[in-house]
């Protein structure tokens, strides 16, 4: 559930502090007072689109901050430790904030994730169902989806092995229709495969080869230059250069000396043991040198040898890959496309069966999915209707149609070809009857707004359940209705709210009524600049504004009598 909403300069908001409760909170406030623009604010904790359009005038920054209880769901805490994010104290922060520089932050439990990122963690936060949402019940997708939602543990599993068995065969289809190449095309690739590999498998490259190569050379060609030096110290360290006496032989007068006078000064002996084995490294530093020197190779025809050899390695590079190691993984490659080109035949009629082979998993998965599909909307569509009923839709028909559209490309299932994605091969239709004697149409062409509402909320009050979502928000799903049908949605809200934290966004007084909590955002002027702010009513100030939201601006003895009465039996009602 949400626990705490802050928000800091966002369009009118210069501040505002909300500690929400469990049970049904409703939001009230005259049209412009700003109700929107604070669900707009809690859009974006769910990964909402953001503009720096929405940070205050003369702000650096907007921001949005939301405490919400760790959610039920295994799945959340599994994305928390895949996004690195810590779990303390089974609470989880939201902060979302935007510069008026354009600058996006977006933080759970201080850890920055991207809004993709926070879009996901957003799906088991809240559930956010706006005015105009209903129109979604009239697309066959969101309807599909709103079918396999109802049908939880028994629906999903199903839809996962279609999603997993859908790109297998997408896969095998891919590779096909490659191997199908024209005749002509698949000629000159053969050619080309052909000399490529010829070159390389002459050249015969060798892992290493290049770096090997290149230090040889090196010594080759500046033979010379290592030969001079390796002497110059070979005979200074050894047998002198010139007049001047060798490193060696200084070293070894120097142990003569200090051996006639240790025995005056023992404190001498560890400087003569130093002397002593400086001698015997500087003596094999020498042998060492000499052997080199000896041993440095002058050969300008290797070296002419080495170069071209490096030569024919950088060609490779320029055209197979940056390394060795490279050019022998692209060598590989083209002897696999070799045997493919050669073995066109066979290969499609592997590629063909590997083809039909997924196919027909996945025409079993989906004929599978479909059923329980069907089977669903039945349950479904009874949910519905009796949640109609209790809204004051007692005579709606409700019923979900299935169809499968044919197409040439599409997976074989019996004798048709049909349409296939990775939500199935069903394609469905809401239909609906508000009144005895009518036939069943689509929703979308003969359902009024308030009939749309209702059945919006008939849905999200069946599926609050299949998702477990702790928090459903609702802004002004009484849209259309009054009177009666009014008085029915402010009961389903109750309903539904003892079992969800509800946030709903209202302007009918009947709903208002049966709010646990109820908070009041009002629009004012202070120093020249609008200000929008958020106020828990007591129960003195409820029975005022739900008089004003059925009277208007003046009240009444008379409507302040009847805002008492709605209360009470609002409070009776949740008894």
């Amino acid at each position: 559930m949400l626990m705490e909403l802050t928000v800091r300069n966002f369009a009118l908001i210069e501040e505002v502090h909300l500690s929400l409760e469990l049970g049904l909170n409703i939001l009230t406030g005259e049209t412009g007072a700003g109700k929107s623009i604070l669900l707009d604010a809690v859009s974006l904790i769910l990964g909402g689109r953001a503009s720096s359009d929405l940070v205050r005038s003369g702000a650096a920054k907007a921001t949005i901050e939301a405490l919400f209880a760790v959610p039920v769901a295994d799945e959340f805490r599994e994305l928390c430790e895949e996004y690195g994010v810590d779990l303390e104290d089974d609470q989880v922060l939201v902060v979302r904030e935007l510069s008026a520089a354009g600058k996006n932050v977006c933080r759970v439990n201080g850890r920055m994730v991207t809004v993709q990122m926070l879009k996901r963690f957003g799906q088991y936060l809240m559930s956010m169902h706006g005015q105009h949402e209903h129109q979604t019940l009239t697309d066959p997708r969101e309807q599909l989806m709103l079918i396999d939602a109802f049908g939880g543990e028994g629906l999903l599993p199903l839809r996962e092995q279609v999603v997993a068995s859908f790109r297998d065969f997408r896969e095998a289809r891919q590779k096909l229709r490659a191997a199908r190449l024209g005749e002509q095309e698949r000629i000159q690739r053969l050619d080309i495969v052909r000399f490529q590999l010829q070159e390389i498998l002459e050249a015969k490259p060798r892992l290493g080869e290049d770096t090997d190569l290149e230090e040889e050379r090196k010594r080759l060609a500046y033979a010379e230059k290592l030969y001079a030096a390796s002497n110059s110290s070979y005979e200074h360290l050894y047998s002198g250069a010139g007049r001047s006496s060798s490193a060696l032989d200084q070293l070894n007068q120097t142990i003569i000396d200090l051996e006639s006078v240790v025995r005056y000064d023992d404190t001498l002996a560890p400087t003569l043991e130093l002397v002593k084995t400086a001698l015997v490294h500087v003596e094999e530093a020498a042998h060492t040198l000499r052997d080199y020197r000896d041993e440095v190779e002058f050969n300008p025809n290797k070296l002419s040898q080495l170069d071209e050899r490096l030569n024919v390695l950088r060609r490779l590079r320029k055209k197979y890959g940056d390394t060795v190691e490279e050019i022998l993984a692209y060598q590989d490659k083209l002897v696999h496309d070799l045997e493919a080109l050669e073995n066109h035949e066979e290969n499609l009629e592997r590629l063909t069966q590997e083809l039909e082979r997924t196919g027909n998993v996945l025409a079993k998965n989906a004929v599978a999915l479909s059923k329980a599909r069907r089977v669903t909307s039945e349950r479904l569509a009874k949910a519905v209707m009796h949640e109609l009923g209790e809204l004051m839709m007692p005579n709606t028909q409700f019923a979900i149609s299935f169809t499968q559209i044919q197409e040439e490309d599409g997976l074989p299932i019996g004798e048709r070809c049909v349409h296939v994605t990775e939500a199935g091969i069903d394609r469905v239709e809401f239909l609906f009857s508000p009144n005895v004697g009518e036939s069943l149409r689509p929703l979308a062409k003969i359902a009024s707004g308030g009939e749309l509402s209702r059945t919006m909320l008939a849905l999200k009050t069946l599926l609050a359940d299949a998702d477990q979502v702790g928090t459903l928000i609702f802004d002004e799903v009484d849209t259309g209705i009054s009177g009666r049908a009014a008085q029915a949605v402010a009961e389903k809200l109750a309903v539904v709210s003892v079992k969800r934290q509800v946030i709903c966004v209202t302007h009918l007084a009947q709903v208002s009524s049966m709010a646990d909590t109820h908070y009041l955002i009002e629009k004012s002027m202070e120093d020249g600049r609008t200000r929008t702010a958020v106020y828990a009513l007591d129960d003195e100030a409820r029975v005022r504004e739900v008089a004003r939201m059925i009277s208007g601006t003046e009240l009444t003895e008379t409507t302040v009598r009847h805002a008492s009465e709605m209360l009470e039996r609002a409070r009776r009602f949740k008894r």
